[in-house]
Parts: C-alpha cells; structure tokens; sequence
C-alpha cells in the first residue's frame, strides 16, 4: 500500500515538472527578444529621457534560473548623451510562474563590471533623482528581489558637500527585496577619497528588510575598513549601528546604537586608539534629534599618551537649526611636560546645507609646571562647512594687550592669522626649554602662520611693526618672511628648521641698525657703536660622519660714522688699553669714518676673512675669529701696512682682544707689518 502511494506522488511530481517545463518552453517559444529590447529602450527614452543602448544580442536561457542576458549595457544622463552607467554584461534573472501566466516578471538583476558616476551639483541635485521617481509611460514589469555587483566602479562627485572619491573592485549582493523578513546584504571593495583624503578597503555586512510600504531597514551592520584616514593616520576600524530609511512621502532617517572602534597609527608612526559612541540619531518631518554621545582617542605611547575626550549633551530642533547646547572637547598630557587643552562651545547645525554656526567657543590651556607653567585663554565664534573648512575668529591674551586670532582649516590645512598691538612672550627659552618646545611644536599638525604685531618682546628682543609668516609642511619649520624695525633699523629674515634631525637655516639682513643697542640686548655689552649693515647667512647640523657639527656660512657688517669703545688706537703701545668700569676717568674710545669686515663660518665659529677700520688718524686691518657659542673673542688689530721700501719691515704695536663679547679685554703687543705678509689683514703672528 504504501509503494503503491508512493508510486503516485513521485508521478504526479513528475507529471508537474513536465507541465513547468513545458509551459515555460512555450512561453520562451512565444518570446521575442528582440521585440523586447526594442519595448525595453522606447519605454526607458519615454519614462526617463534616457538613452539605453543594448549593442548586443539578447539571449534567453531556458534552465533555472530563467535568465535574459543583455550583454554589454550602456544608460545616459538625462541629457541623453553623457554617461551614466555602463556594464559588460547584465543579466535579469526571470520568474518562472510568472512566464506560465505569459508575464514578463524580472525577479534580479546581476551585472558584470558596472561603472557608474553619481554626481551633485552645488545647488544639490543628484544625477540619478529622476530615476527614483517619474510619472510616465508603462514598462515591463520588475519585481526585482535580488541585486548582485562583480568588479564594480562607482565614482562620486559631490560639490555640495565638497566630496571627490572612488569605490572600486567593488562586489555585492543584495537579496529578499521587497519579501517579507530579514536578508543577507554583502559589499566589500575600496573606497578611494581626494576630499577628504582616504584610502582604504572596506566590508560591509548586514541584514537587510526593504519593502516599499515600511522603507529600508538594517540591522546587525558591521563596517570593517583597513587603510588611510583621518589625515594619513592608518586605521583599522568597525562601525556597527541599526539603521531605518524611510524614503515614503515624509521621510525619515533612524540610526541607532552607533559604535565606532579604530585602531592603529598616525601618520608619523605613533599608536592611535579612537572610541566613539552615539545611542541615538533621528530625522523626520525636518526635524531632527541627537541623543547625548560620548568619545575618547589615545595618540601616542606611554608616558607621552596624548587622551582625547569628547562629550556632547542632547539636541533638538529644525533640521536646518538644530541646536547642540554643549559641546566640549578635552585633551590632556602629563609627559613629557604637562599638557592641557579644554574647548567648550555651543553650536546651530544646519543639516541640510551642511553647515555648523559657532555662537561662542571657549578655549582654555596649561602647559608646563611651576615656575614656568603657563596658560592661555581665548573666545569668539566660528562656523564650519565641507565645503570651505573650518573658520573661528578667537580673542586671547588680557584686556590690556589682546590677540586676535583668526583660524582656518581647509583643504590646503590649517592657517592662523595673528594680530596684536603689543605681545610679551617672557623670557627667551634656555636650550632645555628649547628642546621640549621643539618636540612639542613637531606634534602639531601642519600648517602655514601669518603674524602682525605692533610692539613684540621676547627676552632682551624688542620689535616693531612685525609681520611674519611661515608655514610647517610636516618636516621643517620653513620661516617664509620676516620684516621688522629693531635698533632704529630694518630686519629682514627667513629660514628653516628640521623637526626630524637638529638642522636649521637662517639668512637675516639688518640695515641701518644702531650697533650699540643690538649689541646690548645681544650681549649686554655695546663695544661698537655706530649705523651698521649686517648680513648673514648660516646653516647650524649636528654633525656625523663627514658633516661638522656647528654653524656654517658667511656674514659680511659695514659700519659707519661709529666708535669702538675699551680702547684709544691713537694710544698704540703706549701701555694697556682703559676699559670702562664704573669708577675712575671716563673710558677710552676710537672713532672710526668706516669698518668693513666679512666671516667665514665653520664649527661654530666665525673666522674674519677681512676687517678694515678708517679712523681719522690711519686705517687698520684685523684678522681672528669669534666663538658664537661662547661669544668668545681671538681678534687682531694693527696699522695697515704702507708703501715704500723702507718700511717694507717696520715694527708696529698690535693690539689684541679676547675675553668675551660682553666682558672684552684689550692688550698691546708688537708686530712684524709686511705689504706681502700672508693671511687676513698681513699679520704675523706677534714676536
């Protein structure tokens, strides 16, 4: 009995599949592709005012899945000629029961590297909007509930929001459109941005509900990405978070339960940790909502972690201002030095137009410890876009001597403008405090500097009328220009120094400056007074190898109408030379019409190739060199030699000078003074 039942099922199966199959094998008998191509593109020019192009030969597959394969595929702007996505091949997948009712149903589409380029105009209208909703003519029937992508390339241009990029390789699958419960989504490829700058891989996983009564849904989303981000920082990163998308005649955004977990390292190489968590984010009807978020990043290696904390309190409003109350942002540092850095702020958040409005930013930081721990605060208002940066417009400094600091962020970096009557800096660092501030300046990112003060002092420096601008490209401090008057004359300076190595370039030009209050603040000590020139050009390494460690270069000083101070070259041999003290008779001086001397710079130490004085009583030559290290003097003065045979040879008094800058000391000696003697000046060593 039950072989007997048996029997009869398996043939009432078979019975069924021959009525399947050969039902469908009539339909496809009864079906002409080329018709159907024909229907295909008049009805997509009549709907969309698009150009469909199919240059090849439709083909229909009788075993499951029924599939019509197009081959290569070609689809138009609006405009009807300009491209807009192109496939080698694509094939529709075909329902069976409905080809038994003689209705052509396409169940999926499947393409072989497509490529397609989604652009947004700056006024925000997407290439694509009339394809998502057109009233129109009829077309074949699509019920599409799987969607498949192999070797994809997708470009995006958005001038809106200032986005450039590319996804490519990219492969996906998409099933259960339109069916009830929960479906596998999969997408995987590389992501590459020009703006902002990103390079990275990404996978995307999911389960996806899509239906045109209740929108698009996701749930269990995880987005893997390994690559550049954030500024050339290498990342690896998960983003998980439920997502709802109503696209219905009021639509409506819902993300929840978003959480963001990257890790890996900065551009120069240091450890980056980043946690960020947003429970709740919801838009619909122009209105939008932001539940309280919280988020922490870790820069860098023990001791020297740099903490990161953001905090951000709820929100409400139009979506076009949404208002966020408080914002606040922490950063702190207890190694090398301590650190501090706490920004504070209230914000209107245009959503629509991608624009955020700053009402009052509050900035306070604190760095180092007593005595010479320091602080800084500043306010003012801001406002940020994708497409032009970030702007704030800040406050700082007391009452009595504000700055005004205007700062921009951009897609060329950061820039800062600094304007100020007056600005005391404090004392000059010692090369300990040099050092850390050195590191601590490397760590900043990069970016250019344009400074306008009044009246600015650094330690014993006094300038007026300052302007400067300099930039950091990520390896040097490139100081572009600097203009200043300073000791009656005209600065003039630029130059560089290496983060990376310890190496640094200067070339500065001093005219009619006064000698005597340069060398006071310089040295604490005015041996020279007089209108000079000053022009100087060095380079300081640390040395290794066959490089030398020092200052290298050249300086070449013209002096007029000046005096040197310590000594009376009118009194030559007669006796030490008076050096001035607070006590007793005035101290001795020479004036001088001219005094032109030039240096070679090697190890630190200048080296005089020539130096010539003009007094009223004869001319002298020199020769020595100066330690700029120490500030240490070797110098040789004595009478320029004459014509005439006989004094070819004639004995001089010579006077040399050591000590110190700030301390010199004079003493006669005598000389042998040649035309033909070698060396700077024609001086041989003393007998």
């Amino acid at each position: 009995m039950a072989a007997r039942l048996i029997r009869i099922i398996a043939t009432a199966l078979l019975a069924l599949a021959i009525l399947l199959v050969g039902g469908v094998g009539l339909a496809l008998l009864a079906f002409n592709p080329d018709a159907f191509k024909s229907v295909l593109i008049a009805s997509v020019h009549q709907r969309y005012h698009r150009t469909l192009e199919l240059p090849g030969t439709l083909r229909l597959r009788l075993f499951p899945p029924f599939t019509l394969q197009t081959g290569p595929m070609r689809l138009s702007e609006a405009d009807g000629h300009t491209p807009f996505a192109q496939a080698s091949d694509m094939r529709l997948h075909l329902n069976a029961l409905a080809l038994l009712r003689r209705r052509f149903v396409v169940d999926g589409i499947a393409f072989d590297a497509p490529r397609l380029e989604l652009r947004r105009d700056a006024q925000g209208h997407w290439n694509f909007a009339d394809l998502l909703a057109a009233p129109g003519s009829r077309m074949p029937a699509l019920d599409i509930h799987a969607l498949s992508v192999q070797g994809g390339d997708i470009i995006l241009r958005d001038a809106a929001r200032g986005l450039d990029g590319r996804l490519s390789d990219v492969d996906g699958r998409a099933t259960g459109i339109g069916r009830h419960g929960w479906h596998a989504l999969m997408l995987r490829g590389r992501a590459s941005l020009v703006s902002p700058g990103a390079v990275a891989s990404f996978d995307l996983q999911g389960q996806l509900h899509a239906d045109s009564a209740t929108g698009v849904s996701l749930r269990n989303l995880l987005l893997r990405s390994d690559g550049q981000m954030l500024g050339d920082a290498h990342l690896l990163s998960n983003v998980r978070a439920q997502l709802h998308w109503d696209p219905g005649p009021a639509p409506s955004l819902l993300i929840q339960d978003l959480q963001l977990r990257a890790q890996g390292r900065t551009h120069d190489g240091r450890p980056l940790q980043i946690r960020l968590d947003e429970p709740l984010l919801q838009w619909s009807a122009g209105r939008a909502h932001v539940a309280a978020l919280r988020g922490e990043a870790l820069v860098g290696a023990a001791p020297r972690t740099l903490h990161v904390e953001l905090r951000g309190g709820a929100g409400d409003g139009p979506d076009n201002d949404l208002q966020l109350p408080e914002l606040r942002l922490q950063l702190s540092r207890t190694a090398p030095q301590p650190l501090g850095l706490a920004l504070q702020l209230g914000a209107h958040v245009d959503l629509p137009d991608g624009t955020v409005r700053i009402d009052a930013l509050q900035a306070h930081a604190t760095w180092g410890r007593p005595p010479r721990a320091g602080q800084w605060l500043a306010q003012g208002p801001g406002r940020y876009s994708a497409g032009k940066g970030l702007r704030l417009r800040l406050q700082a400094g007391q009452e009595a001597s504000p700055v005004q600091l205007d700062v921009l962020h951009d897609v060329s970096g950061w820039q800062l403008h600094a304007q100020a009557q007056s600005l005391d800096l404090g004392a000059a660092p010692d090369a300990a405090s040099w050092q850390r501030t050195r590191a601590w300046l490397r760590e900043l990112p990069a970016g250019s500097l344009r400074l306008q003060v009044g009246s600015l002092q650094w330690g014993p420096l006094r300038l007026s009328q300052l302007q400067a601008q300099a930039h950091d490209d990520a390896s040097a401090l490139v100081l572009d220009s600097l203009q200043a008057q300073a000791w009656s004359g005209t600065l003039q300076a630029d130059g560089s120094a290496a983060w990376a190595a310890p190496r640094a370039a200067l070339r500065l030009s001093l005219a009619d400056v006064s000698m005597g209050p340069l060398l006071q603040s310089l040295v604490g000590h005015a041996a020279l007074q007089g209108s000079a020139k000053l022009q100087a050009q060095w380079q300081w390494q640390a040395g290794g190898g066959a490089q030398p460690q020092g200052a290298v270069g050249s300086a070449t000083l013209r002096m007029t109408r000046g005096e040197l101070r310590g000594v009376d070259l009118r009194d030559a041999g007669r006796g030490l030379a008076r050096p001035p003290g607070p006590h007793g008779p005035p101290p001795s001086a020479t004036a001088f019409e001219t005094l032109e001397a030039s240096a070679t710079i090697a190890r630190g130490v200048a080296t005089l190739d020539a130096l010539q004085l003009r007094t009223a009583s004869g001319t002298w030559q020199g020769s020595g060199a100066v330690d700029l290290a120490r500030l240490g003097l070797r110098l040789r003065l004595a009478p320029a030699p004459v014509g005439g045979a006989a004094r070819e040879r004639a004995p001089a008094a010579q006077l040399l000078i050591g000590g110190s800058a700030s301390q010199p000391s004079y003493r006669w000696s005598s000389a042998q003074i040649t035309q033909d003697s070698p060396g700077p000046g024609g001086l041989h060593s003393p007998k």
